[in-house]
């Protein structure tokens, strides 16, 4: 995939919740990069400052935080859900962030400076729009996150998993999943073999 292709999908992207005009698209590719990553390389570290927001064109990237030296996994981002990659606490706090954001699938990203980003908000009323759009679109994640940690069970949050992110299951270490369900590996092993069975 050439670097125009690339760019076009994230155009394609915002166009899905915007309408983009010519000076909009030729004003947002003028601050766009791209960057790829190999398995196991960290795209932000643990009280690293995030500057840029990053939009996944391929590859599976993991947001997660240590924790007495435990991994807990927030959540994942990918094409087909949660595309847009950042500590967003960090970046909009402008402080050391808490979280570690890895690639565990290789992929490439489209990357902004978000300066540069908030700058479009000034001369795009469409970009403007999409910002807010995709603020609400986080919050909602992050509460059906905090609802699901709060209130279902560990069997009830594997259900939920597959039904989030039905392409991950066989695509990414289990312990991974384990972490984000907030289980051991040997307690998704188990709740696994039930579904299975039912």
């Amino acid at each position: 995939m050439n670097e125009s292709i690339m760019y076009q999908e994230l155009i394609n992207f915002i166009s899905k919740w915007v309408n983009l005009s010519e000076t909009d698209i030729k004003a947002l590719q003028s601050k766009l990069s791209l960057e790829n990553y190999d398995k196991g390389d960290i795209i932000m570290k643990q009280e690293q400052i995030c500057k840029s927001v990053k939009f996944v064109i391929s590859g599976i990237y993991r947001v997660y935080q240590l924790k007495d030296g435990k991994e807990i996994t927030s959540y994942f981002n990918y094409t087909s859900r949660n595309p847009i990659v950042a500590s967003f606490v960090s970046l909009l706090k402008e402080q050391p962030s808490n979280e570690i954001i890895e690639c565990i699938l290789p992929g490439t990203v489209i990357s902004i400076d978000y300066t540069q980003w908030k700058s479009l908000y000034e001369i795009s009323q469409s970009l403007n729009t999409f910002g807010r759009l995709m603020a609400e679109f986080n919050y909602l994640l992050a509460i059906e996150r905090i609802e699901s940690l709060q209130f279902q069970n560990a069997s009830d949050r594997y259900e939920s998993f597959i039904k989030l992110y039905p392409d991950l299951l066989n695509r990414i270490p289990h312990h991974y999943i384990a972490s984000y369900l907030g289980i051991t590996p040997e307690s998704l092993s188990r709740i696994r073999k039930t579904a299975v069975r039912e």
